[in-house]
This record gives C-alpha cells, sequence and structure tokens, in this order.
C-alpha cells in the first residue's frame, strides 16, 4: 500500500512538472527567445578527499609528531622485551644447574614480566590509536569548516567526495568542478 502511494505521488508530480516544463519551453518558443529558464542553477563541487588529508600539512605535522612519539614508546617495549629475552636465555643457560624451586622461581618470574609486557603493549597502542583518532576528528572538523565556508563563499550547493576509483563516491566528473586545490591551499592557508 505504501508503495503504491509514493509512486503514484511520484507520478502525479512528475506530471505536473513535466507540463511545467512543456509550458514554459512552449512560452518561450512563442517569445522567440532563447532566454535562460526559470529552474535554479547549482553550482556543484568535488573534492578528493583522500588527497586533501594526505596532503593537509597540520595532518602532516601532527602524524609526525605522533609518530616521534610512537618511536618513543616503542623503544620502551623493545627494553622490556630485550630483557624477557635475555631472562629466557639466561634460564635456559643455568636450566640444569638450578633446583626445580629456583627453574618454577625463575620460570614464573618471566611469565609475569611477560604478562606485564603484553599488557603494557596494549596500552601503548590503545593510547596511540586515541591520539591519533583525536588527530583525524581535528582534521576533518578543519576540512568541513573549509568546506563550509567556501560553499557559503562560493555559493555552492553540493560538494562531493571525488575520489578516483570504483570505491570512490563519484565515478566521473569534469576537472571544471573539482576544487580539491582550493580545499587544500585554504586549509594549509588556515593552519599557518
Amino acid at each position: 500500500m505504501r508503495k503504491y502511494g509514493i509512486r503514484l505521488l511520484l507520478a502525479v508530480f512528475m506530471a505536473g512538472y513535466a507540463g511545467a516544463v512543456m509550458a514554459q519551453a512552449g512560452g518561450r518558443a512563442a517569445q522567440g527567445t532563447a532566454e535562460q529558464s526559470a529552474a535554479p542553477q547549482y553550482k556543484i563541487g568535488v573534492v578528493d578527499m583522500q588527497f586533501v588529508l594526505a596532503e593537509y600539512d597540520k595532518r602532516k605535522q601532527r602524524y609526525q609528531e605522533l609518530q616521534a612519539e610512537v618511536d618513543r614508546l616503542q623503544k620502551e617495549i623493545d627494553r622490556m622485551s630485550e630483557e624477557i629475552e635475555r631472562a629466557k636465555q639466561d634460564f635456559e643457560a643455568r636450566r640444569a644447574t638450578m633446583t626445580p624451586e629456583e627453574r618454577l622461581e625463575l620460570k614464573n618470574k618471566i611469565d609475569a614480566d611477560y604478562v606485564v609486557y603484553q599488557s603494557e603493549l596494549a596500552r601503548r597502542q590503545r593510547l596511540i590509536d586515541n591520539q591519533e583518532e583525536q588527530v583525524l576528528i581535528e582534521v576533518l572538523k578543519d576540512v568541513e569548516g573549509v568546506l563550509t565556508q567556501l560553499a557559503a563563499e562560493e555559493h555552492y550547493h553540493l560538494i562531493l567526495n571525488g575520489r578516483a576509483g570504483p570505491r570512490g563516491a563519484v565515478l566521473y566528473h569534469s576537472p571544471t568542478i573539482d576544487i580539491t586545490s582550493k580545499v587544500l591551499a585554504l586549509l594549509n592557508k588556515r593552519a599557518q
């Protein structure tokens, strides 16, 4: 029942629209002029968001800072891992000369150190993931702000993500509506 109602409304709308267009075309033909139609003109822009995000200077800087933090945290994790490896090698080298109680005590210490290592590795990964998410949120907010500003100033009605390829939102667009470089320039100007 609902589909029928929507189809009926659509058919009525299309018939009315077609009639209006025909009347308008007939009126223009009668006037003998090439006046523009009263139909609204829409301004559309296309932005390659993948390119914008990759080339945005602020994002690059923030990711360099994040990479420095990752490197620092990785050094500490590597140190912990090396200590565990040395303890394992020491355990294997001394295993034959140890009492069963000493072996059990050293093995338990190595296992406990490994659990701490795994926990610390997971904690640091979550920390980096959260920081990366914050950077992405900040960058996307900047991009949204520039797109909103550009749309208002230049009267765009629609701006699409024009990522190339079959996974993109737009399969084809004329290069004349590509505003990627304009968006990137505004972003980098703001970031300075």
